[in-house]
């Protein structure tokens, strides 16, 4: 648990020390987002997606990505009615399904667990990524589909399933250098996510805790309603219990860059949810795993 909470921490705060002593300009920062975007978090996207489609693993893990979707567009849905502005709907629908509980999955359960984790985040990234683009972005003069055929994700999606449904296999010499991309993605996420909120201190905290807890309570009621009717059970079930308490993606502070939302409200609210999950909720809900 230590590991895990100095895993997000440290590249957290060094981003933080870096924006305190650097003060990057805007359009430093928003090079810094994009870098992340197009080069780590897209990999990413592709490798996650690949390797879980095109694995052999018990049917009935494929209920966790159900899940995982299901949350995001209930949680959508909902924050749409409650929220005008969209920063605190796409904070609110996309949570950190993958950066936090990998660590604990593979420390609690080992490799079943990480693929476990894996698809949870089919089921979350797919419905989040599809979803932003088309509802989310503030440029209307763009169609709902041309703003999704010019998202980067939407690519690393489409490819990832093309190539698991046809079982091409993707040599290794090819899929190890994508792999390793996207391997560090969480890691330069967070140290962008730390100078996001370095660059804009003025962030509010009512918006973090409205946007956390309405997924919170979202997804810990949808939660057991699987685990009680036998949807998700064993480690599954586990997993899924950890997945209920994450705090916003921290992907989301690029993609609120790249559809043309505020950054500072995005980037404030992810650093807050990330308090309030790691500090408080995750240590009550390792309590009944």
């Amino acid at each position: 648990m230590l590991q895990e909470l100095l895993d997000i921490y440290l590249p957290l705060f060094s981003g933080l020390l870096f924006s305190y002593f650097y003060k990057p300009k805007e359009n430093e920062v928003g090079l810094f987002a994009k870098i992340v975007l197009y080069v780590f978090l897209t990999p990413l996207l592709f490798t996650s997606t690949y390797y879980r489609l095109n694995g052999k693993h018990d049917l009935s893990v494929v209920n966790l990505s159900l899940l995982s979707s299901i949350l995001v567009l209930v949680t959508f849905a909902i924050g749409r009615k409650l929220f005008e502005r969209k920063e605190l709907i796409l904070t609110s629908m996309y949570a950190n399904a993958g950066y936090i509980p990998l660590g604990i999955a593979q420390n609690l359960w080992g490799n079943t667990g990480v693929a476990s984790v894996g698809f949870y985040i089919l089921g979350n990234n797919i419905t989040s990524n599809i979803l932003s683009p088309i509802y989310l972005a503030n440029d209307r003069k763009e169609s709902p589909l041309e703003r999704l055929l010019k998202y980067p994700l939407t690519y690393a999606i489409l490819l990832a399933v093309l190539f698991a449904s046809l079982r091409l296999q993707i040599p290794e010499i090819v899929l190890e250098p994508i792999s390793t991309l996207g391997n560090v993605a969480s890691t330069v996420a967070l140290v962008q996510l730390g100078v996001e909120v370095g660059s804009h201190l003025d962030f509010s905290l009512l918006d973090a805790i409205k946007t956390y807890f309405l997924r919170l309570v979202v997804a810990i009621s949808i939660t057991w309603l699987f685990i009680w009717i036998g949807l998700v059970g064993g480690i599954d079930s586990k997993v899924a219990i950890i997945e209920s308490v994450m705090p916003s993606a921290v992907s989301c502070v690029v993609i609120a860059r790249e559809l043309g939302l505020d950054p500072k409200t995005t980037s404030g609210i992810v650093f807050v949810s990330t308090l309030i999950s790691t500090f408080v909720f995750l240590p009550i809900a390792l309590l009944f795993v």
